[in-house]
């Protein structure tokens, strides 16, 4: 019976078991404004699937920061669902200055981040997100 018990306290508190506790963290790529669908459905399938657990960051650089403007309802409202299911959407500021995108013409909730694009997506992944190439 003690060996039980041992065994049960060393499962406890072993290493693998904080793993399986820590929440589900995934980061999104979009550099193609023609993917653009594409990501907005994946998010809505990580909900649907997953739940609202997962922590989904999404990176958008390169020529795509472009379609980030506001004024375009098509974009506009595929970026209001993203959020609405709970995505972080982060511009490269790279990206916006080489692309001339103005930042006050931002469609509202997408920020800017405070690193490069490709920096951020480094370090997400260093910090366990998983890594999904839109």
């Amino acid at each position: 019976m003690k060996a039980f018990i041992y065994l049960f306290v060393l499962l406890l508190f072993s290493p693998w078991q904080s793993a399986l506790a820590d929440s589900t963290k995934v980061v999104m790529h979009l550099n193609d404004t023609s993917k653009l669908p594409h990501l907005e459905k994946n998010i809505g399938n990580i909900r649907k699937g997953m739940g609202e657990d997962v922590d989904i960051q999404v990176v958008i650089n390169g020529r795509a920061v472009s379609a980030m403007l506001s004024g375009n309802k098509l974009v506009e409202d595929k970026v209001k669902s993203m959020l609405s299911n709970n995505a972080k959407i982060g511009l490269c500021h790279t990206a916006m200055r080489n692309n001339n995108v103005n930042e006050h013409l931002l469609i509202d909730g997408v920020t800017i981040l405070p690193e490069g694009g490709i920096v951020t997506l480094i370090k997400l992944q260093k910090d366990g997100y998983a890594y999904i190439k839109i």
